[in-house]
């Protein structure tokens, strides 16, 4: 144990904090900064009477589908006291979100799912429009972003998904036709060349990074379909075969996001008030499916973060709610 404010292990005991159901949680003082916290000081439970099991069953049943009203009616508690305990565990989103490992070679699938923000708009003018990213083989759910379907949008999805991958030797990004995609991550991951690296049938010096490949599946007419390399005259990077090019995952991922978040439920009145409703659920999704939940296209009682490597083992919804971060999991 060391204190969370600096670090320092001289700490005494304190005594100890009563929960609401009489479950008593240590107490303790640092002897350097003779500043006073418990076991729960910096994570999601920071400052809560109720019990860890009660928060980490409405938490488990809000990311199996339930919509947040019913999930208050059967924990006994208001909508908006559901709504604080989601929005302690998303804020804790970062935490839990190491970098891609270096050196490693991974795919990312890029796709974007709409659903109804507040009232009915037209869908350009709606800010239900999510971009999500995807690892390929190991299922890992990089980033979400949610708002209005415009250049911000992109820029902000691009931006997180190539700092979750970018230290990788080998990346293959996949999307569906959306030009944008590639756009933003041309300002992100160019590079230049030196005279003499020039490739002798392409003249331009500013090319993708190397071990780079970025490409997209475009619906044509008539239910033609290509694919197309975003700038593909990069003279170090390999093409993948024409049928490897897709984000087939992340639309099967899109599909389970309709069953378990009520956000995006079709053809039910229920969906999220406000973008940052949203974007919450969207973050509490996120951590349940990459630490949590094992995922049946993995090896038996196999998470997401676990097959990047992060863990050993799933976690539970209680060790989301009561450790401080990925560095802290017992692995």
């Amino acid at each position: 144990m060391e204190c969370p404010y600096c670090l320092s292990e001289k700490i005494l005991k304190r005594g100890f904090d009563s929960l609401q159901d009489g479950t008593l949680v240590q107490r303790y003082q640092c002897k350097d900064c003779n500043r006073r916290f418990n076991e729960r000081t910096g994570t999601p439970m920071a400052r809560l009477r109720t019990a860890s099991s009660v928060v980490s069953y409405a938490i488990k049943a809000r990311t199996e589908g339930m919509g947040i009203r019913a999930a208050g009616r059967t924990f006994g508690k208001s909508h908006t006291t559901i709504m604080r305990w989601e929005k302690r565990l998303a804020d804790q989103a970062q935490n839990w979100s190491p970098p891609a490992p270096a050196a490693s070679d991974v795919t990312v699938e890029g796709d974007e799912v709409y659903t109804r923000v507040g009232k009915i708009f037209p869908p350009s003018q709606s800010q239900g429009w999510t971009i999500h990213f995807l690892e390929r083989e190991s299922r890992y759910w990089l980033t979400a972003q949610a708002g209005l379907k415009d250049a911000q949008l992109f820029a902000n999805g691009v931006y997180s998904a190539w700092e979750w991958v970018k230290a990788c030797d080998g990346i293959r990004w996949f999307t569906d036709g959306e030009r944008r995609y590639g756009q933003e991550l041309w300002k992100l991951a160019n590079v230049y060349l030196n005279g003499e690296e020039c490739h002798p049938d392409y003249g331009h010096r500013k090319v993708w990074r190397e071990g780079l490949e970025v490409a997209m599946k475009v619906k044509g007419s008539q239910g033609n379909r290509r694919v197309e390399w975003v700038k593909a005259e990069h003279p170090f990077t390999a093409i993948s075969l024409g049928s490897e090019v897709h984000a087939n995952h992340n639309e099967a991922h899109n599909a389970a996001l309709r069953r378990r978040c009520s956000a995006y439920r079709r053809r039910q009145n229920l969906y999220a008030k406000k973008r940052s409703g949203l974007q919450r659920v969207l973050d509490v999704q996120r951590l349940i499916h990459n630490w949590v939940r094992p995922h049946w296209g993995l090896s038996k009682q196999t998470t997401p973060a676990m097959e990047m490597g992060f863990c050993s083992r799933p976690l539970s919804t209680l060790e989301l709610l009561t450790n401080k971060g990925f560095r802290y999991v017992p692995c």
